[in-house]
């Protein structure tokens, strides 16, 4: 077939309907008449022959002339993408439309023959496949088609089946692809074709629809649908489709052969998908394989690293000489330190808020004298405490009374202390000498003032008139968040800690590209300002993310001199690929006082060990005791918990449980700091790190795609995989593989998005 034997269709059809759209009629003449001028107009605007043509002007008839006009200049077509092949691109829009319509026709017998191409997805077809594919789609309409309903856009695979149509003389009815199912229905009743496309989608749409068994289509004899739009249909959803419209089914889907049965596709497909799996299995590090068809004429690979022989013990004795370096050299830092008297303010911190906390119930009205003496529920009543803070002032009431500010005598809660240790007076006196102590030992004031400005407002926090996260970032600032998480001893030892062991780990990074790190919940950058120094001359890419855009585009100013760090949102409580983020995909990832704010830690250290590489390390800082003086101001910001918190009803978990959350995540545990003994042990303020999949040989998305060759490796999305799904029966699961790749596509084109704040971040 060529573009003559769609004139010659034209032609025959002469002053009978050849296109119906939008209730307009155009016949054979007029349809070549309009493609004849679209060569004119074309051609003032400098379309020739190699010329890239890009249709953006949506699913309207013109796309059929300029379409014929394109072939007949020798023009490269796309309506999916920029059709560049290097030189610059013609894009043709709905304003251009009315010049075209307007242009002066071209005489028929001076139109250029020059040979031209198409662009469909990522496949070029030549004049030779494009007209191999319309002849083929021809004879999908039967013996002598006689009118033909198209429901797929005339600039891709419906202005295909148009051309098809117009060769074997049949007019075509084009109704808009993004037809409502039942407006779908009612242009098929009022077309009465005998041939009907559309894409897969729509075709499963029909089918459901209540409709579709009382809709008069006794005329219709053949249904081609477009099978690269909606996938193919199941066997028992063709049977339900022959059933409903009394029609014979055919698919086809674009390839790099044109538009070819799916069968035939899926054969080619598995054939090239099975020898790729062999070269990837190939690869001495690679255990197992799946390969699966992606986008177009690529390749999703997913493959599962080899088990690790006890020959790579020097990986982990790096490891714990990296270690041993990091925690001298921590010494060193903290050696001149009087850690005594800042722990004994941070303690005396602690019980300042305590002694806060009873003196805003004693406001609510309890507590308010040595007799005075009431259950919990008298308390969550009095207090009015909101319904989202009543387990955090259970705990409270716990807490005081094993602190020995309140008794317990059956069900009844007393006072254990005089009331003119918590009064007014009495706890200004704390705050101000707790003030100067904090000041003489840290040189700043910022956590005072904030912890301060809780106790001030607890009734209010307690009931829910104010909200905490406004005490914290007040008028959106935040330099009391940025003070807190830098001031006390314990986080200053936490991020050398950090510093220490994660720059070292960077520049001894053995790998050919830069070392991946990955910080999750950086908020206001404590973390990053003390280690990003440290990366300096270093190659490292830097993910710095939060579940909130604010602290991105606070971070990103501040950032500006190191080039290393990129920034994206990260959310603790939701799954990786649910969020676009592949396996094994980070060789480090640091967490600074984030997971305390996961509703379960369990789940959120797993997807955390998903994300790393064999052999990676995940960093984290968290606090492993009640703090008193958390409870009373950033515990009212915090999600419920369903991990062990729950059991313990407390804030934080407990270092045996953090260790059993490492564990169960299938971490190898390689440092706990303070050490046993350390002066610093004592405030619960930990330092974990963990070594991912060390069972695991070292497998790479970039070791892989050399392995490939530049051909495949290329034309692939390579994910590292923990291991293959598998479908009830054991056999691979290829659905869950597509939903894979498919997410995977679909996070890689979009842009950041925006997310809501998520409780307490560092």
């Amino acid at each position: 077939m060529t573009v003559k034997q769609i004139i010659e269709g034209l032609e025959r059809l002469g002053s009978r309907a050849a296109l119906v759209s939008s209730g307009r009629e155009w016949t054979g003449a007029q349809v070549l008449d309009w493609t004849y001028r679209a060569v004119t107009s074309l051609r003032q605007r400098g379309a020739a022959a190699g010329r890239s043509l890009s249709w953006s002007a949506g699913d309207v008839p013109q796309a059929l002339p300029i379409r014929l006009a394109a072939m007949l200049l020798g023009a490269r077509f796309s309506a999916d993408r920029p059709a560049s092949d290097g030189g610059d691109v013609l894009t043709i829009a709905d304003a251009d439309l009315p010049v075209l319509d307007g242009a002066r026709a071209c005489e028929p017998g001076v139109v250029d023959d020059a040979p031209f191409s198409v662009v469909r997805g990522s496949f070029v077809w030549s004049a030779a496949v494009f007209w191999e594919s319309v002849a083929a789609m021809r004879d999908a309409f039967g013996p002598s088609p006689g009118r033909t309903a198209v429901l797929s856009p005339l600039a891709g695979f419906g202005g295909d089946a148009a051309f098809a149509s117009w060769s074997a003389g049949a007019p075509v009815h084009h109704h808009a692809a993004a037809a409502s199912p039942a407006k779908a229905l009612a242009f098929l009743e009022r077309a009465a074709p005998d041939c009907a496309i559309m894409s897969a989608t729509l075709l499963r749409s029909l089918v459901a629809h209540p409709a579709a068994a009382l809709a008069d289509l006794g005329s219709l004899r053949r249904i081609v649908y477009d099978a690269g739009a909606g996938g193919e249909l199941s066997a028992e959803s063709s049977a339900a489709a022959r059933r409903a419209f009394g029609a014979e089914l055919a698919d086809r889907i674009a390839s790099e052969a044109g538009l070819v049965p799916v069968e035939r596709e899926l054969r080619r497909a598995e054939q090239g998908a099975a020898r790729i799996a062999e070269l990837v299995t190939s690869h001495p590090s690679v255990a197992a394989a799946a390969v699966i068809p992606s986008d177009g004429d690529g390749w999703a690979v997913f493959a599962v690293p080899a088990k690790r022989t006890r020959d790579d013990a020097d990986v982990d004795a790096r490891g714990q000489r990296l270690i041993s370096e990091a925690i001298a050299a921590l010494d060193a830092e903290f050696a001149g330190t009087d850690l005594n008297r800042a722990i004994a303010a941070v303690e005396r911190l602690g019980q300042t808020a305590l002694l806060s906390m009873l003196n805003a119930l004693s406001r609510s009205g309890l507590f308010t004298d040595a007799a005075a003496a009431h259950t919990v529920d008298e308390v969550l009543a009095r207090a009015r405490v909101a319904a989202s803070h009543r387990p955090l002032i259970r705990r409270w009431l716990r807490v005081l009374t094993e602190e020995k500010l309140l008794r317990r005598d059956g069900d009844l809660l007393s006072a254990a202390r005089p009331v003119c240790d918590y009064s007014d007076a009495a706890l200004a006196r704390a705050w101000e000498e707790l003030r100067g102590e904090w000041l003489a030992t840290v040189r700043a004031t910022g956590t005072i003032d904030y912890a301060l400005r809780n106790a001030e407002r607890l009734p209010d926090l307690i009931s829910g008139a104010v909200q905490a996260v406004h005490l914290l970032f007040p008028e959106g600032r935040t330099d009391l968040a940025r003070a807190l998480y830098r001031e006390s001893i314990a986080a200053r030892y936490q991020h050398r800690a950090v510093s220490n062991l994660v720059s070292r780990i960077a520049k001894e990074w053995p790998g050919r590209r830069p070392i991946r790190l990955l910080e999750v919940g950086a908020g206001t950058g404590a973390t990053s300002d003390s280690l990003l120094p440290e990366l300096s001359g270093v190659g490292v890419d830097y993910l710095y993310t939060d579940v909130s855009r604010y602290f991105l585009d606070q971070a990103a100013p501040r950032l500006v001199e190191h080039p290393s760090v990129r920034f994206g949102l990260y959310d603790i409580n939701v799954a990786p690929r649910d969020q676009g983020f592949a396996p094994s995909s980070f060789d480090v990832i640091i967490g600074g006082g984030v997971l305390n704010a996961a509703r379960n830690t369990d789940a959120s250290v797993r997807w955390l060990n998903e994300l790393l590489g064999p052999g990676g390390w995940l960093v984290l800082t968290e606090p492993t005791v009640e703090e008193f003086w958390v409870m009373a101001s950033q515990a009212f910001m915090l999600d419920d918990a369903s991990d062990g918190r729950a059991e313990t009803e407390a804030t934080f978990l407990s270092l045996p449980q953090w260790n059993a959350v490492l564990d169960g995540a299938g971490l190898q545990r390689v440092l706990g700091l303070p050490g046993d003994g350390h002066p610093l042990e004592r405030l619960g303020h930990r330092v974990f790190a963990a070594r991912a999949k060390m069972d695991r040989m070292p497998l790479t998305s970039e070791g892989l795609s050399g392995h490939l060759g530049e051909g495949v490796g290329a034309a692939s999305r390579i994910e590292i995989v923990d291991e293959l799904p598998l479908a009830a029966g054991g056999t691979l699961d290829r659905e869950r593989l597509r939903d894979w790749a498919a997410r995977r596509r679909r996070f890689d084109s979009r842009p950041l998005p925006t997310a809501a704040s998520q409780g307490r971040t560092q």
